[in-house]
């Protein structure tokens, strides 16, 4: 086992059908800079027994990774609440299968949470990737500081095509994400739900970003971002989504702006629809 020293952080795990992809995520965790490191696997009772076998190896040669293989599928919520609940650090971060990151990503963050008290989570810079790993967008700095109210309608604001709901991907305090609801909680529908488990993390404190590390978010095949299936005839969805943003704070002052804010996220809308649509002409 590695030499450890500093704050023990979890990071949490969900893989279910793709191994090579879980691999390559697997090397960048365990080959982190930052070696204080509790590594929970949940295998979702995939079919794939190369993913198994992956898992154990990785098990076996690393005594800081903890293999669990669920009985039963539970599904993507349920599978990344209970690594979750499994956590024993300090310090959380959840880890896609098939994302990609620097090796200094985990002692960067680390670093930016601990020295800012009033972040909840740290991030880094996040550049989207095909499956060849090739860079197909830049995502925009996802800080998010300032008043309470500033956060929350700039977050509420800004275009779900930008890769915001990547603040996911970031380092929270454990005893943080273990005092608020759990994710995917917020829409029984699942839709919109990392946009809105953000939006409460953010109204207890502030997202900073430290652009010294990159996240490389792995998409599928001939998407963009979020903005394909956030423009093509999804309009009820997505003002369902703007009404239950507006449920998510505490205060009703805030509940009050973000509904008054809903006409413009329409016309914000509207206009990135028009823009899609004519960039795939």
């Amino acid at each position: 086992m590695p030499e450890v020293s500093g704050p023990l952080v979890t990071v949490g795990m969900t893989t279910f059908n793709q191994p090579e992809k879980l691999k390559k995520a697997l090397d960048c965790i365990v080959t982190q800079t930052y070696k204080s490191l509790e590594i929970i696997i949940s295998e979702d009772c995939t079919p794939c027994e190369e993913t198994k076998r992956i898992i154990d190896q990785y098990e076996t040669r690393d005594s800081r990774i903890r293999a669990i293989h669920q009985e039963t599928n539970l599904g993507p919520p349920t599978n990344i609440n209970f690594v979750l609940t499994q956590a024993t650090g300090e310090y959380f971060m959840w880890a896609d299968d098939d994302d990609l990151r620097d090796k200094g990503w985990v002692e960067a963050l680390l670093n930016a949470l601990v020295e800012n008290k009033s972040a909840v989570v740290a991030i880094g810079n996040v550049v989207a990737i095909d499956e060849d790993e090739v860079a197909v967008q830049h995502c925009r700095p996802l800080a998010f500081v300032g008043s309470r109210m500033r956060r929350l309608a700039k977050y509420f604001l800004s275009d779900e095509g930008g890769g915001k709901a990547c603040v996911v991907c970031g380092m929270f305090k454990t005893d943080f994400l273990q005092s608020i609801k759990p994710w995917g909680q917020y829409n029984k529908r699942y839709f919109g739900v990392d946009f809105l488990f953000v939006l409460d993390c953010i109204q207890h404190g502030e997202v900073v970003v430290d652009h010294s590390v990159t996240l490389y978010k792995r998409m599928p095949t001939g998407q963009k971002l979020e903005r394909s299936r956030w423009s093509i005839g999804m309009l009820l969805n997505r003002m369902q989504y703007y009404f239950n943003c507006a449920r998510v704070p505490s205060r009703g002052f805030d509940k009050a702006v973000l509904l008054m804010l809903i006409p413009v996220k329409i016309m914000q809308s509207f206009f990135v629809t028009i823009k899609s649509f004519l960039s795939t002409k």
